[in-house]
Order: C-alpha cells, then structure tokens, then sequence
C-alpha cells in the first residue's frame, strides 16, 4: 500500500518539469532558440477571445508546474494536476527503485531488473519496472523506470497509462542535500480523471532537478511538444504546447518559502481556433510564505498584429487580464479573475 503522499518534495517540485535562469523570460515575442511562427498562423487575440486565452495560458502553466497547489507547497483542491500526478508516481518509482537496489546481486553481466506491482491507495494498482543498466545497486546515468498505472486512485483522482523515466546526467546523489539530475519523462497515454473532469498527456519532456545545501531548489521542464486533451466542466478540449520551458524556483525565507515560476513556449488550443500564441514571462510569478497562489509577476501573450494578452498578479487571490490589441501599450479592455478561475 502507498503509506504517504508520493509528492516531489516541495523544495524540488514548488510543479510541471536546460535549466533557464528564474529570473524571467526577457519580452520577447518568440520562443527560446527558435524562430518566431509566421503572423498568419498566430491567433488574433481581441474582446472575444482574450478571457478564454488568459484561461488556458494559466491552466496550462499550472498543469505542467501545479503552481496552483505546489508553487508554495499548499494543496487546491479539484485539481487534475496532471504533471504534478505523473511527477509522484516518477517520485515513488525512483524511491522504489532506490530501496529495491540492495536486492540487485552485482556482479551479473547483463544488469539487474525488477518488475513489482505496487497497490495504490485507493484502490487500482501501479506496475513498476527498473532497469539497473550498470548493476550497481544505485540510479544513475543510463537507469531506466518504467510505470503503468492500471486504474491507480490516488489523492481523489483516477490515473491510467504509462510514465517511463531514464536518468540522462547526475551529479552528486539523487534527492540528497546537494544534487543536479536530468531526466527524460515520456507520457504515453497518460491520464487523471477526477469527478467528470479529465486530462491526457501524451508527450515526453526534459526534467532537471536541483538542490543546493543552502535549500535552493530548482525545477525545469522543456518539452519540444506536449498534447494536452480531456474535458473540463462538460467541454472537450486538446491542448498543445511546443518548445515549452517552464521552471520553479524555490527558497527558504523566514517563516517561509519564496516560489517563483517563470514559462514560455507556444500554446494552441482547439477552443481557440487552433492557432498559436507565444508566452514569454516579464516578471516570474513568485508566491510566498503558505499562500497557494501568487501574489506578484506578469506574463504576456503575443498573437498576430503584435495583439498581446498581459497577465498580471495583482494578490494571491486575483490576477488583471489586459488586452492590448495593438501592441502599443493602450489597452483597450481588462478584466479582473480569481486565481481559482483562471487554474
């Protein structure tokens, strides 16, 4: 039975997976390393649409990083928190893999292999596989895990499909005090369901993990390609993110934490027509103390025309949506969303 929540430990995960500095994304309007798309593929963001982009920018950020709940380590509920689910199970694999070493004989030729089925905790299991490529009773760089969830229930939701994890670069000891790992993620047909609601991934992702013994960690994920797919609240929905970079930042202060997230990349979604936009930060959101959501930053999203979306936190409750459809500086219209409606 799973005896404790399988969490990446706030300090490593606080979401959603090179590492970038966390300072930011600078303005602007591409994505990192790649070549702006061209303007006639871009959406035109304006009145009718710039709510519904704010919406799925944001969701889609908390997807991958769950900074609606692990930004600052404090839980949300409803949440399919689909990353932050994939990124536990990983968790609880490589805990499995790390406790199950001893049992590898070193010495055989060919590298040791485990297969266990684990019973998740609400029911449904989890069949786990480990390759020790090296037999050292120890993962490190060329180890492999692999993961099926089969109905697996876990923290209120349903989870089905398959994570596999292989260990690309390592230093020091994975999840010491003092650590720089990369891993590659693949999804395959993986879900949560919770309630009605549901979401897929299908994708495979770069992680990088850090730790310094000061308590500094840091979290980046890049993934050339993402798809994202379910429904929420009764409407289907496919997402897709390309050439995402996304990295969290966390702390210690006192009485707390700082948390800061910074995200770029293209997004498209099919109920936006389908056509991209481009996310670049401003000023990381940063959350702290035990506040779920944050309290300062700014992103921006680009369409066509230079129209441009500004997301700005305006509490740890509220984020300011601005439409600039000229990309002037003039905005033509705002509204005001509670963090909660925008996840």
């Amino acid at each position: 039975m799973i005896k404790q929540r399988i969490f990446l430990p706030a300090a490593v995960l606080a979401g959603s997976f090179g590492l970038a500095a966390c300072g930011g994304g600078g303005g602007s309007a591409g994505v990192p390393g790649n070549p702006a798309p061209p303007d006639s593929s871009l959406l035109n963001v304006n009145a009718g649409n710039y709510q519904a982009l704010g919406q799925a920018t944001v969701s889609s950020a908390f997807y991958l990083g769950d900074a609606g709940g692990t930004l600052s380590g404090a839980g949300v509920g409803g949440n399919l928190r689909l990353l932050r689910q994939a990124a536990d199970v990983a968790r609880r694999a490589v805990g499995e893999a790390r406790a199950r070493a001893a049992q590898f004989q070193p010495g055989l030729s060919s590298g040791a292999d485990l297969r266990q089925t684990l019973s998740c905790s609400g029911g449904g299991a989890a069949v786990l596989s480990i390759s020790d490529a090296n037999n050292n009773g120890n993962i490190d760089i060329g180890d492999a895990v692999t993961l099926d969830a089969q109905a697996c229930q876990e923290d209120g939701s349903i989870l089905q499909g398959r994570i596999s994890l292989s260990m690309q670069a390592l230093t020091g000891v994975f999840y010491g005090n003092s650590f720089n790992a990369t891993l590659a993620m693949t999804l395959t047909a993986f879900s949560a369901t919770h309630g009605g609601d549901s979401v897929q991934g299908d994708g495979t992702l770069s992680l990088t993990l850090s730790e310094t013994p000061a308590g500094v960690s840091e979290l980046s994920l890049s993934t050339p390609r993402l798809v994202l797919s379910g429904q929420l609240g009764g409407q289907a929905f496919s997402t897709t993110l390309t050439d995402i970079l996304l990295t969290l930042r966390v702390e210690p202060q006192v009485g707390g934490r700082k948390s800061s997230l910074s995200y770029s990349g293209g997004l498209s979604s099919s109920n936006l027509g389908n056509q991209q936009v481009l996310i670049t930060t401003r000023l990381p959101l940063v959350a702290t103390g035990s506040d779920a959501y944050p309290s300062g930053g700014q992103w921006v999203v680009k369409g066509s025309g230079n129209s441009t979306l500004r997301i700005t936190s305006l509490n740890a409750t509220q984020a300011r949506l601005e439409l600039d459809t000229q990309g002037d500086g003039v905005n033509e219209t705002q509204v005001v969303k509670t963090w909660a409606e925008l996840r």
